[in-house]
């Protein structure tokens, strides 16, 4: 017994009828969906990832590395060659030794500039309303402070060398 399949779609409309609404399908979508997915190929096939070891220049130090090292090499370079100026002076090199009297003498003079220093400070307003005020008051601060390093260095009474360069 051999039935018959019944058309399931039906047949192109003609140019006279009107479209049917309300049309009903009894396709499955999910199940065909699925498994459209399950026997379609792969779209993306994974790639081997990037390997860094094989870049060029992988295990060299950067370029900014490089010019930092040189730096501090070159300061590390001057202050060596400083601190050996300072304390092992070249025996060639022209030495003098400061006599007392030069030396109370510098005193004497850095404490006069101190003073004249000080006197144009204090006689500055107490409120700075512009930049040219604030710039000339930390000008001031900063010498003085000089100054005074400068004036407890000589009062040591150390032996001071001068060295002509």
């Amino acid at each position: 017994m051999t039935m018959k399949k019944e058309k399931v779609k039906p047949p192109v409309p003609k140019r006279d009828e009107k479209p049917v609404y309300g049309l009903q399908s009894n396709k499955n979508f999910i199940t065909t969906n699925a498994v459209e997915n399950i026997l379609a190929k792969p779209k993306n096939v994974p790639q081997e990832p990037f390997r860094w070891t094989s870049r060029p220049g992988y295990g060299k130090p950067p370029v900014y590395l490089r010019r930092n090292k040189q730096r501090i090499a070159q300061e590390r370079e001057h202050l060596e060659t400083y601190l050996k100026m300072r304390f092992d002076p070249d025996p060639g090199a022209m030495v003098t030794q400061l006599s007392e009297g030069e030396r109370q003498e510098l005193l004497r003079h850095l404490k006069r500039k101190w003073a004249s220093v000080n006197a144009a400070y204090q006689t500055q307003p107490l409120v700075m309303d512009s930049d040219q005020k604030k710039h000339r008051k930390e000008e001031m601060e900063r010498l003085l402070a000089e100054i005074e390093k400068d004036i407890k260095t000589l009062e040591r009474g150390d032996m001071i060398l001068i060295m002509d360069e």
